[in-house]
């Protein structure tokens, strides 16, 4: 007979430490600050991650793992609410300085800058060729993230180390937005990246 892993009935049965246990499913009727916490900040992560999945799958795709079983995207989360989850409960939220969105070992960005004007942000930096593991074929991959709406804007495969600039486009909004921006690099072949870096908070005003 085959094990069954699984919910059957009125009992769950799983693998902990290479044993099946099997227990009864029971109903929570009170959950602890902590766990609420932990509930809030899974939540605060997702909506932050939602419109990045697939930056992330890529920035995130070589990285190392904790278990193989883990996906670019569980990294990702997995990294954010352990490094951009500031506040006490309730009063949990991220804090944007400290999102990761890329992890690895190339060279990073040096000198690095976002700036907004004429409805487009200007990402530049300068390609420092001295550095080991730099090639001048690594390419930008850039993020214009908007927390108020929860949208993104990216380029997950643009100008070349050497090219020193990139634009990302933006549509005509109604209102005041903010707009939190990163940048990072990837090797032509797509197998390393740099780690992400924040380059600030730009505001987009209707002019």
């Amino acid at each position: 007979m085959g094990t069954n892993v699984g919910k059957l009935g009125g009992f769950v049965s799983y693998f902990l430490n290479d044993e099946l246990v099997t227990r009864s499913i029971g109903k929570v009727t009170h959950w602890s600050d902590a766990q609420y916490a932990v509930q809030l900040g899974t939540s605060l992560v997702n909506d932050l991650l939602a419109p990045l999945k697939d930056f992330v799958n890529i920035s995130m795709h070589y990285a190392p793992k904790p278990k193989k079983s883990w996906s670019a995207f569980t990294l990702a989360t997995s990294e954010n609410k352990m490094k951009a989850i500031t506040g006490v409960f309730p009063d949990l939220k991220i804090d944007y300085t400290k999102v990761v969105l890329a992890i690895g070992k190339l060279p990073a960005p040096v000198n690095p800058k976002a700036q907004l004007a004429d409805g487009r942000i200007t990402f530049s930096w300068e390609a420092d060729l001295s550095s080991e593991n730099t090639d001048p074929s690594d390419r930008v991959m850039c993020v214009a993230y908007f927390p108020e709406t929860f949208q993104a804007f990216t380029i997950r495969g643009g100008a070349k180390r050497t090219e020193e600039i990139q634009h990302i486009n933006l549509p005509s909004f109604t209102e005041e937005m903010l707009i939190e921006t990163y940048m990072c690099f990837i090797s032509e072949d797509r197998k390393e990246v740099s780690d992400s870096i924040y380059l600030g908070q730009l505001i987009w005003t209707k002019e």
